[in-house]
């Protein structure tokens, strides 16, 4: 039997359908995906989106003032609610040098299982080399952190990254992260909704010692947006009742 010779045509159409399905499945990803959600259908978002993901949010911090800083004159007030993208939290030691972060990251998502390497473990164990600080100790230059996106629930949904290193922040996220893992363990969908607060205690040393608080005061649907009470009454109910309670 003769072999059929190929066609320039014959490629293109080839090259047309491969195309066309790495576009659907591109789009399939896109809509499964439990980050942020961006219209497919309008470029200029899309763009941005990817722009924001090679530019990073904006950094969110939690002050020795008890404020939450954007920067050293911007500030988010406390009851401002936000989502809390806990499955894109991160967890992980970041090398510091002349006070700043350098590029130096053993960091991963908590999502992706990524367990933190060891302190011992880390490069950089020879403490003579260390920088000395103010008070004349010698400061380890590698330093654990977590961080969480949090979006902001008002007309400019302005997206900033929380990042804390302190005891007290690793605390407050340690008890969103308990509480989203219920969540999951759960089966249920969504991400918390936070109230973001500040708390406080009296240190004999250091005198008031403020800290961050996350409030969980509901829960996103599958959608991505905040839920109801009656939607959040309703997901508590058993599948059979699920409904009546409208």
């Amino acid at each position: 039997m003769k072999k059929k010779v190929r066609t320039t045509k014959d490629v293109l159409e080839e090259q047309e359908a491969r195309a066309k399905t790495e576009r659907e499945n591109a789009l399939t990803v896109k809509a499964s995906s439990t980050a942020l959600a961006t219209d497919s259908s309008n470029p200029w978002i899309e763009i941005g989106a990817e722009l924001d993901k090679f530019l990073g949010a904006p950094l969110l911090k939690f002050t020795k003032q008890g404020e939450f800083a954007i920067s050293e004159v911007d500030t988010v007030p406390d009851g401002t609610r936000c989502v809390a993208h806990c499955d894109l939290m991160e967890i992980g030691w970041v090398k510091w040098a002349d006070s700043r972060p350098t590029g130096d990251r053993k960091v991963g998502l908590v999502a992706d299982g990524f367990i933190p390497p060891q302190k011992s473990d880390l490069p950089d164990r020879d403490e003579s080399l260390w920088e000395i600080q103010d008070d004349g100790e010698r400061r380890d230059p590698w330093a654990f952190q977590m961080s969480v996106p949090l979006t902001v629930l008002d007309a400019g949904s302005e997206t900033y990254k929380f990042t804390t290193g302190s005891k007290g922040g690793l605390r407050c996220l340690s008890a969103l992260t308990r509480a989203y893992g219920k969540r999951v363990a759960a089966k249920k969908l969504g991400q918390p909704v936070i109230e973001l607060q500040s708390d406080s205690y009296k240190h004999r040393t250091y005198g008031k010692i403020f800290f961050p608080v996350m409030h969980i005061v509901g829960w996103t649907g599958a959608d991505g947006k905040p839920q109801s009470l009656a939607d959040e009454l309703n997901d508590d109910l058993p599948d059979d009742l699920k409904g009546r309670a409208a």
